[in-house]
């Protein structure tokens, strides 16, 4: 009985023993950080549309029936980006070429908020839902205003 306990007091050190080895560690794998986030569109609320173009690239064709549920048509200039696959509709006032919002399209919150770089919350600018005209528990994707 004694040799039985002593066995299993060696076996279970050694057991720690290996797991804290140099050769263990580098087996486990690191464990997962925050993804960096696809584009950074915080950092282009509130810029002049021109801005926008220079951090998001060139502005590409509205998709095929996009229509914006909350502005009404041909009150706002509106351009469309697609930096990394994300697709964010800009409006903006021609006149002053400032942006009004940004509109991320797609229908998973947590997913745009995490790829777009957004923070609920943040100091400068909110983020709001959209959701489809017709279908109040569609979401087309997330609309940030700036603050202010």
């Amino acid at each position: 009985m004694l040799l039985l306990a002593a066995a299993a007091q060696l076996a279970c050190s050694r057991a720690r023993e290996h797991e804290d080895s140099p050769a263990a560690r580098t087996l486990v794998p690191p464990a997962r950080t925050a993804a960096a986030p696809a584009v950074n569109v915080a950092a282009v609320v509130g810029r002049s549309i021109d801005e926008v173009r220079r951090q998001l690239g060139p502005a590409r064709a509205l998709p095929t029936g996009f229509q914006d549920p909350v502005r009404q048509a041909g009150t706002d200039s509106t351009l469309a980006f697609q930096p990394r696959g994300l697709v964010v509709v800009a409006s903006y006032d021609a006149r002053t070429r400032q942006v009004l919002d940004l509109l991320v399209l797609g229908n998973d919150e947590d997913a745009l908020m995490r790829r777009a770089g957004l923070m609920a919350g943040a100091p400068t600018y909110l983020v709001l839902p959209v959701f489809a005209l017709n279908r109040s528990t569609q979401l087309v994707g997330l609309r940030i205003v700036p603050r202010g």
